[in-house]
């Protein structure tokens, strides 16, 4: 949660607060929040790899150190967008570290009928801090003013440090002193890397992250702007894409326990996807607000709880000694989703209009983002189709 609100601290207040206060173009305010995925593409095995050799306490009190320094340096910043730039990227790095603990913690900690829940809940926390982020910060800075963004910016780092002492001071490898419980691996980095890269469940998760996660992404990005040009108010815009994160809040608790009664991996994918390229279709088309804000809902709820039954099934796929690798590599995946998706989805949206222009198809110079969504009703077929071939584990 923690790392969410660092990540959107000022998301929600690009303009006019942060471009009126330095001085500066709604591109580079986005630099301070598309920069953290790339920062956690080259980081995210080496994370993986602590997370596997050292435990996941290590690898999550590194992270949120790392965190809590660079959220504080923020304040040296002044009026300088380039220092504040710096040390907010910086702060990127603390994300892997803590990301790639969390499906590390359900093993150890958990029972096989509770894990998808442990990783459902832990996952959870960063849609939380998202949802946190996008609300506090234009409430704590209803204007510009550099006064209230130093308070805000104060108010977060508190947040951060107290969560980071809380977790130094409390956390334990495992439930029982001494006890081991596929807690480190004995295996060398390359080893690991071979045998995991080697899984088909491992390959077909990571195409489904890489998807799923940059679909969400793109969704949250632009679901203003879609609804926005098919005559829906900003307002308006903003709560569909609100309630998509409030649902996806709880389909990561819903439906991870649905999967741990019944032992469902691959069916829960299988049917969430499904259901979801039937959503993705009915977003393509011009209707009435409420049909988009139940899509968004539903989208929602069930792609973000298809995260925690992913990482629950790369884990019965390596098992306990090699989770925080494999959970590395779904990561990194996702990230890379996360920033390729956006930028394309992008591209198809002015294409759409040069295309409409060059061929006189009216309708996508009147609906430009159709195809972009098309596009994602694409994506979530090839998904379909991926899973179909995951490895259902042995009960």
């Amino acid at each position: 949660m923690s790392s969410q609100i660092i990540w959107l601290n000022f998301a929600g207040i690009a303009v006019p607060q942060m471009v009126s206060l330095f001085h500066t173009n709604l591109t580079m305010i986005g630099l301070m929040a598309a920069i953290w995925p790339l920062i956690f593409i080259p980081l995210s095995i080496p994370a993986g790899f602590i997370v596997d050799k050292y435990g996941f306490k290590l690898a999550v009190s590194i992270g949120g150190a790392l965190l809590a320094l660079f959220s504080w340096l923020r304040l040296f910043a002044s009026t300088n967008f380039y220092l504040l730039l710096l040390f907010q990227s910086l702060a990127g790095t603390s994300q892997p570290f803590i990301y790639n603990g969390i499906t590390k913690l359900a093993n150890n900690w958990f029972p096989e009928n509770e894990q998808t829940l442990a990783n459902g809940i832990g996952t959870m926390g960063q849609i939380i801090g998202m949802v946190l982020a996008l609300v506090i910060t234009p409430i704590m800075i209803p204007e510009p003013s550099f006064h209230d963004l130093i308070l805000n910016i104060i108010t977060f780092s508190l947040i951060v440090t107290i969560s980071l002492l809380f977790f130094i001071t409390t956390a334990r490898e495992s439930p029982v002193k001494g006890r081991t419980r596929e807690i480190v691996s004995q295996q060398s980095f390359s080893t690991q890397i071979r045998t995991i890269i080697r899984q088909r469940n491992i390959i077909i998760l990571m195409i489904l992250f890489l998807i799923g996660v940059g679909v969400f992404s793109a969704l949250a990005q632009w679901i203003e702007s879609i609804l926005y040009s098919r005559g829906i108010a900003t307002l308006y815009g903003d709560l569909a894409g609100m309630s998509m994160l409030i649902s996806g809040i709880i389909g990561m608790v819903v439906i991870p326990l649905i999967s741990d009664k019944y032992h469902m991996r691959k069916g829960i994918i299988l049917i969430n996807l499904s259901l979801l390229v039937l959503l993705f279709a009915l977003f393509s088309l011009r209707t009435m607000y409420i049909i988009y804000l139940v899509i968004s809902i539903g989208v929602g709820f069930l792609l973000l709880s298809l995260a925690p039954v992913g990482l629950q099934l790369s884990l019965e796929t390596v098992g306990g000694e090699s989770a925080g690798i494999a959970a590395s590599l779904l990561w990194l995946a996702s990230q890379v989703g996360a920033f390729a998706i956006i930028i394309v989805m992008s591209d198809l949206y002015y294409y759409s209009i040069t295309l409409g222009k060059a061929l006189k198809l009216y309708y996508l110079i009147y609906d430009p983002w159709f195809i972009p969504i098309i596009f994602i009703v694409t994506l979530g077929i090839i998904s379909l189709i991926f899973s179909a071939f995951l490895i259902e584990p042995k009960k």
